[in-house]
């Protein structure tokens, strides 16, 4: 029988496991064999050098022994001595006995949810579909699709843990039924926010990473020196683990390597063009993982090696930390539950904009160092509080006596502003949301009146239709609105206020919320709350096809939505199931998108202007394919043609062209353009304001 540990010792081994399973590249048939034949090849060889091709009797090798390292190594039977490729310990036991169930033991303790995906087709046959579902459900995963689950299962059923039944389902073999009664499981216990009361065991760092650590801990100086640059990392759907996708490429340069071989690596590795991959370099390198030891020949840092060394993605974290800025600081940031928004705004101050913090929440989500409560929202896990409170912080950045400019995103471009009151409203209805969700008795109301007014006043912001109904046998909030074929919708809301801060099912009566949207003909139902606790009253909404909505979400989407002009129609997907609120964050992203490209056009506009050059869209697109936006020119054609229906005046057509991507502007009036705008927007809401006389 497997030892049994503590939730503590728990997370402590789900952070030294590999996030992805071993890639062999080749097909399913192939992977059992492949490993036996390539450990052969070095048994009869000795240690090889990692750029030979493997020489296997009746098989044709088309990779080189640095790119099979990377599974061999991941699997515990290979290690990197001095820049050739040798037998560990373990790996010399399974040469030598060939067994699937020796291998898939030494997997198991190696690769995260290898073990667990097995359990749960030992419980009961489910399909793929369903285990990986299982999988995201229970430890709060961010896969956005079946591949990692999938990768997964294929290495059990090749070694023969996992079998196929009917109806494309899965069930453990008598083999696998066995062996996973000898396998240490992580518990989803482990991983989830709560932390039992145990503390959370960390690796250390290696000595390589601690000196770093030390050095910045010590030095105001060091602090100062760390970089905001730009971040890359490949990260396809068929490998979407970015820590995992970095560590491949830095195994690369464990011994030195020029760079058109690395870059040529990563890229076909990958599946990416050549091009692609360029930008990567320099985060490499400004992120602390490699240096260049002579013109154009590279290797990886000593701390990247320890990285490489001890496979735990907290290392990485830690070696980000130290070069690059607002790391261990998200973390801080994110100690209580927080929206994505603060986390932007906190991250503003240390000099890092929205796109490299999405970036950093991305590797802390893979790290297991925060987790994602709502599509909008982040928390950190105990080992992320845990790490913060080992890692040498920055001080939070003084702005009091200099407020950034709101008006700008952190790289300088202009982002849409409302009118002050607007701005004020919106930000003021989004405050009231999250204070009365969680003070029942707010401003000394009755039970969760100012809770219900709040959410009232949030979609009368949005435009919606909004009335506060209350009362017993009736709905708390009816909102209406025209869908985009102009056809009127009705949705209810039940508003859950709470001091706990958390609403669970028994929170919840169904049988009243059948009964108000029968009584209202209500196409769609929502529920919203500080948060919600446990998986049944989700399923439950997922069943009844109601919408758990978070009051920090609804607050975001009010600021966003008057910002960005969205429409009730656009607003009103909020209330479809099961992805409308994803839909909406979409919409947003896409929307601000759209204000960045026309701040973009402008400026690239007015710094030809200055030398009175003309510029087409295939123009900008090559000017700006390196820069954060990096537009398509699909997206140019569609945003010059947006500033010139705006009006006229803002850019001039100067040679007309069947093509649109080669049709040439040059800058207009765009200020007196944008006044005319400005007083147009005014006079729009002026004649919205009831009169007072």
């Amino acid at each position: 029988m497997a030892p049994q540990l503590t939730l503590g010792q728990q997370r402590t081994l789900w952070l030294t496991q590999a996030a992805s399973p071993p890639n062999l590249q080749c097909g399913k048939d192939e992977m059992f064999p492949r490993t036996v034949a390539l450990l052969e090849a070095m048994s009869s060889d000795g240690a090889v050098e990692l750029s030979a091709q493997p020489t296997i009797q009746g098989a044709e090798m088309t990779l080189t022994w640095r790119q099979y390292s990377y599974a061999l190594r991941g699997m515990g039977l290979v290690e990197n001595r001095r820049g050739v490729l040798a037998l560990t310990a373990e790996g010399e036991k399974f040469r030598a006995d060939k067994s699937p169930s020796r291998l898939a033991t030494m997997m198991a303790g190696r690769v995260r949810l290898l073990a667990e995906a097995l359990a749960l087709v030992d419980d009961r046959p489910l399909t793929v579909d369903e285990v990986n579902a299982e999988l995201v459900g229970e430890y709060n995963l961010s896969w956005a699709t079946s591949s990692n689950t999938r990768q997964r299962l294929t290495w059990l059923e090749v070694l023969g843990l996992i079998e196929w039944l009917g109806d494309r389902k899965l069930t453990a073999t008598q083999a696998g039924h066995e062996i996973l009664q000898t396998w240490v499981l992580v518990t989803p216990a482990a991983v989830v926010l709560e932390d039992a009361g145990e503390e959370v065991n960390l690796p250390d760092a290696p000595a390589e990473i601690a000196v770093l650590l030390e050095e910045l801990a010590g030095s105001a100086a060091a602090q100062d020196s760390r970089n905001t640059y730009n971040i890359w990392v490949p990260s396809p759907a068929s490998d979407p683990n970015k820590i995992e996708n970095m560590r491949i490429s830095i195994s690369a340069a464990a011994e030195p390597i020029e760079k058109e071989e690395l870059l040529t690596f990563i890229a076909d590795r990958f599946g990416l063009k050549r091009s692609s991959v360029e930008s990567m370099m320099p985060f490499m390198r400004a992120g602390g993982f490699l240096q260049e030891v002579r013109r154009g020949v590279f290797v990886a840092t000593p701390a990247a090696k320890a990285w490489l060394r001890s496979g735990a993605d907290i290392d990485f974290i830690r070696i980000l930390h130290v070069h690059m800025r607002f790391i261990g600081e998200l973390i801080r940031a994110a100690r209580e539950n927080v929206a994505r928004g603060e986390v932007y705004r906190e991250g503003a101050r240390y000099g890092m904009n929205k796109e490299k913090i999405r970036w950093l929440i991305a590797f802390m989500v893979d790290a297991g160092l925060l987790i994602d409560t709502s599509w909008s929202a982040v928390q950190a896990t105990p080992a992320g509080r845990r790490l913060v409170a080992q890692l040498p912080l920055a001080d939070v950045p003084d702005t009091s006596e200099t407020e950034p400019d709101q008006s700008s995103t952190p790289d300088g471009r202009l982002r849409p502003s409302p009118s002050g009151e607007s701005e004020r409203r919106s930000g003021q209805i989004a405050e009231q949301l999250v204070r009365t969700a969680s003070d029942p008795g707010a401003d000394g109301k009755g039970s969760g009146v100012a809770f219900e007014t709040s959410i009232e006043s949030a979609f009368k912001l949005l435009g919606f239709r909004a009335q506060r109904i209350s009362g017993s046998g009736d709905t708390d909030v009816l909102v209406q609105w025209y869908d985009h074929d102009r056809q009127l919708r009705t949705a209810i809301v039940d508003a859950k206020s709470t001091s706990s801060g958390q609403i669970a099912h028994t929170n919840v009566s169904d049988v009243a919320i059948t009964a108000h949207k029968d009584k209202h003909a209500a196409d769609f139902v929502a529920i919203v709350a500080p948060s919600f606790s446990g998986d049944t009253i989700k399923e439950m909404a997922a069943k009844k096809s109601w919408a758990l909505v978070t009051a920090t979400e609804l607050g975001e989407i009010v600021t966003a939505a008057e910002s960005l002009g969205l429409r009730p129609a656009d607003v009103g997907a909020l209330f479809e199931t099961p992805d409308g609120l994803s839909r909406v964050a979409h919409l947003i992203d896409s929307r601000q998108r759209q204000i960045d490209m026309v701040s973009l056009v402008v400026s690239r506009l007015r710094d030809e202007g200055e030398n009175e050059e003309a510029v087409s869209p295939r123009d900008v697109s090559l000017i700006e394919r390196r820069s954060e936006l990096a537009p398509s020119i699909e997206e140019l054609i569609s945003t010059f043609g947006l500033l010139v229906t705006l009006d006229m005046d803002i850019v001039r057509i100067v040679d007309a062209n069947e093509d649109s991507k080669h049709e040439t502007y040059q800058i207009g009036d765009i200020r007196p353009a944008a006044n005319r705008l400005r007083a147009l927007a005014v006079a729009l809401e002026r004649g919205m304001t009831p009169s007072t006389t």
